[in-house]
């Protein structure tokens, strides 16, 4: 690899990991001259394109989630329940990108190691993913699909946020940062901590998931009589029906309010 092929890589790798101000600086220094001192030492180059690698790798994956995991659980009580909430998006995405790198072993390794911490929320979710066994189960996946494809609504007060900000910056995981930026939007509240018990709602997904819910809840509901009604059947024959039928009509009525009933749309995001 010549001289010119390093900085443009180191170009790519600075532009795909948002690392503006460098990728800037580097544009700066290349154009103000094109003599070989001027240009990026390829040892350097080298180390930062390694630096790249290892950081995408599949250890990566682990070595993050179990690092804020670890931070989440020893935070202070009153905020570590808000905190948690980020751990679900970032493990099943972990997951998922492992799968779609081909690291298929890693993957399974990771789901079974930490599939417990989210078996009492997310268990529906997880047996969807027991059956991903290579890319392509994942890419045939709606659920997955829907997931890549989506944000995460996360809420918690202001103080638990800055907490969140301030680990990251600590560790500098790209892997988790990535994650978290790609995948989450946080919904953050002054004041004290939610409560625990809203915790059912605290995550939800927004994106395509939450355009189907609103096209479920937008379509038309037509309201009418039950067919051979009392009233249908005066309107069909133009003529009062006689006492006793009235009240074997009604009887019918009486019979099927216990058997019919208007249905509630619940939808979980």
């Amino acid at each position: 690899m010549d001289e010119e092929e390093i900085d443009k890589a180191v170009m790519a790798y600075l532009r795909k990991k948002g690392y503006k101000e460098a990728e800037r600086v580097l544009q700066e220094e290349q154009s103000r001259s094109s003599s070989a001192a001027s240009r990026t030492d390829p040892d350097i180059a080298k180390q930062i394109l390694s630096f790249g690698e290892s950081e995408s790798g599949p250890l990566r994956y682990r070595e993050g989630y179990s690092k804020l995991r670890a931070w989440a659980y020893s935070s202070l009580d009153l905020y570590k329940h808000e905190l948690l909430r980020v751990l679900y998006p970032v493990f099943i995405h972990c997951f998922m990108d492992l799968v779609a790198k081909g690291h298929l072993q890693e993957a399974r390794t990771f789901f079974n190691c930490f599939r417990e911490d989210h078996e009492l929320m997310h268990l529906r979710d997880l047996q969807k993913f027991e059956g991903v066994l290579s890319p392509s189960h994942l890419e045939e996946m709606e659920f997955a699909r829907s997931l890549r494809q989506s944000k995460v609504n996360i809420k918690m007060c202001e103080y638990s946020y800055e907490l969140l900000l301030q680990y990251l910056q600590k560790t500098q995981s790209l892997t988790v940062l990535g994650i978290i930026n790609e995948h989450t939007n946080f919904k953050v509240s002054p004041g004290q901590p939610s409560s625990l018990s809203d915790d059912a709602e605290a995550v939800t997904l927004i994106g395509s998931c939450q355009d189907t819910a609103k096209q479920i809840n937008q379509k038309e509901v037509r309201w009418g009589l039950l067919e051979d009604s009392i009233e249908e059947r005066v309107e069909k024959s133009g003529n009062l029906l006689s006492d006793s039928e009235k009240a074997d009509g009604e009887s019918k009525e009486a019979d099927g309010d216990d058997k019919v009933r208007i249905p509630k749309i619940i939808v979980a995001y």
